[in-house]
C-alpha cells in the first residue's frame, strides 16, 4: 500500500469532522481509483457518474460517498461527494484490530454501521447503489427498508472473494446487497448460484461506460467532444494495427511490477508494425498503488521511450481507446471483459488463469465467446497470438436487452 495512503489513515483517525448530507433521493458510493476520469477539473466515476447523471436527467436527487481511505470529494470530484474520513478511519482501525484478534471470522464492525446509519437518516435516501457496499452498510440499510446495490466494476467469478459461493454462499442475506447490477450473462450466473435462494436480485444492464461509447447519443455532452479530441489528435496517422496495453497493480509477480520482459521485447520488435499504447490502472492514478505510478514514469523511460504512447491512451476512457484498438494485451485485467463487449479480443498473460490455476474460473464466459485468450508470457506466445487475431473481426455485443434492463431499473430507482 502507498506509504501516503498509510499516513493519511493516520491523519483521519485523530480528525473531527462534521459533514452535511443534504437530503437526497438515491446514494451511491465509489473509492477514488472508480472515479478515474478526470473531466472538467473534477474527477468522474466512469460507472457511479454515469448513473447519477442519468437519474438527474429524470429529476432524482443524489448524494455520493467516497469510500474509507478515499481523498476525492467536494470541489475534486463531479458530483456531490462526501465522507464522514475521520469516522470512517477510527472504525477501519478497530475493525483491523478485531480481524487480528479473531481472525476466523469476519471482523463486523458496529462503528462502520453507525456511520451508514447516521448517513442514510440525515440524507433520507430510499435507494443505494455503488461499488462493493460493505456487510456493515448492507445491515443499515435492510434494517430501514432501504434497497441497496451491487454494481459491478470488474471481473466477477468463483474464484473472487466478493463473488464467489466458497466466500458469500453461508453469509446471512442481511450482509448482502438487495441485487447486483451486472455486465454479462456469465457474471449474473456466478452470483445466482447462491444468490437465487437468498432473494438477491441479477440485473444485467452492461456496462454503461461502454454502452455510452457504443451508441454515442447526440445530447451526450461529456462523449461527443472525447470523440472529436480523441480524431484531431491523429495519434496513428499510419493507420498501423493498434494494440493496447492494460497495465494491472500490485503484480508481485512481474520483477519490474509492470510489464514482463518478453513483452517489452516483443514491443521494441514490432513497433514498425503495430501502435502500441500502453494505459495505467486507476489504482496507479488514484488508489492503492499511486506509488507504482510514479515509478512507471522511470519504467517507460529505461523501457519503452520511442516505441508506446501512454499518457492519451492512460487519461483517456477506456471505451475510447477500444473504439480505436485492434487487441488488447494485459498481465490480468477486466479490461479484456470491456474488450471483448466492444468487439475487440484480448490475451491475458497470468499464469494464475491457465490449467490448474486459482483464477481459472476468471472470464469464463468471455473466453467461451472466443473473445479472452490466456497464454504464456513469453515472446513467441505473444508474437503468434498477435499474427494470429490482428485481422479478425468480432462483433460487439448487443445491448438491446441490457438497454431496456436499465431503462427499467432508473424507472425504479427514480421511482
Amino acid at each position: 500500500m502507498d506509504i501516503a495512503i498509510v499516513l493519511k489513515i493516520v491523519r483521519d483517525v485523530f480528525r473531527v469532522d462534521k459533514p452535511e448530507y443534504a437530503r437526497a433521493d438515491v446514494l451511491t458510493l465509489a473509492h477514488d481509483n472508480d472515479r478515474s476520469f478526470l473531466h472538467g477539473g473534477k474527477w468522474y466515476s466512469p460507472l457511479i457518474d454515469t448513473i447519477e447523471d442519468d437519474l438527474r436527467a429524470r429529476g432524482a436527487r443524489c448524494l455520493s460517498v467516497a469510500r474509507i481511505i478515499s481523498r476525492i470529494k467536494g470541489d475534486l470530484a463531479y458530483g456531490d461527494v462526501v465522507s464522514p474520513e475521520g469516522a470512517f478511519a477510527r472504525a477501519l482501525v478497530v475493525k483491523r484490530l478485531m480481524g487480528r484478534l479473531r481472525p476466523a471470522g469476519y471482523p463486523y464492525s458496529g462503528m462502520e454501521e453507525a456511520i451508514w446509519g447516521d448517513i442514510l437518516d440525515r440524507s433520507g435516501v430510499r435507494k443505494v447503489l455503488g461499488i462493493q457496499p460493505s456487510r456493515e452498510l448492507c445491515v443499515a440499510c435492510h434494517k430501514r427498508g432501504i434497497w441497496v446495490a451491487d454494481v459491478q466494476h470488474g471481473v466477477i467469478g468463483e474464484s473472487h472473494p466478493w463473488y464467489g459461493l466458497q466466500f458469500r454462499g453461508d453469509e446471512p442475506a442481511h450482509y448482502l446487497p438487495s441485487a447486483f447490477l451486472l455486465w454479462d450473462k456469465g457474471s449474473q450466473a456466478v452470483i445466482d448460484r447462491w444468490g437465487v435462494a437468498k432473494g438477491i436480485a441479477t440485473i444485467v444492464t452492461g456496462n454503461r461506460w461502454v454502452a455510452r461509447f457504443q451508441h454515442p447519443r447526440p445530447d451526450d455532452t461529456l462523449v461527443g467532444p472525447l470523440l472529436a479530441q480523441y480524431a484531431q489528435r491523429g495519434l496513428n496517422p499510419e493507420g498501423k494495427p493498434v494494440v493496447l496495453v492494460a497495465l494491472s497493480w500490485g503484480e508481485v509477480n512481474i520483477p519490474n511490477g509492470f510489464m514482463v520482459d518478453d513483452l517489452v521485447t516483443v514491443i521494441h520488435a514490432s513497433a514498425r508494425d503495430y501502435f502500441w499504447c500502453v494505459r495505467l490502472h486507476p489504482n496507479q492514478l488514484n488508489g492503492f498503488a499511486t506509488h507504482e505510478g510514479r515509478r512507471f514514469k522511470r519504467f517507460f523511460q529505461d523501457k519503452l521511450q520511442g516505441y508506446v504512447e501512454w499518457e492519451v491512451a492512460t487519461r483517456s476512457p477506456l471505451p475510447l481507446m477500444l473504439l480505436h484498438a485492434d487487441l488488447l494485451i494485459s498481465w490480468n485485467s477486466s479490461t479484456a471483459i470491456e474488450a471483448s463487449q466492444m468487439g475487440v479480443r484480448s490475451a491475458l498473460m497470468d499464469p494464475r488463469l491457465r490449467g490448474d490455476g486459482v483464477l481459472r474460473n476468471y472470464y469464463e464466459y468471455h473466453r467461451s465467446l472466443g473473445m479472452i485468450d490466456t497464454i504464456d508470457a513469453s515472446r513467441p506466445v505473444i508474437e503468434q497470438w498477435l499474427a494470429a487475431n490482428v485481422e479478425k473481426k468480432a462483433v460487439p455485443e448487443a445491448y438491446r436487452e441490457f438497454d431496456r434492463a436499465y431503462d427499467d431499473l432508473l424507472g425504479f430507482l427514480v421511482a
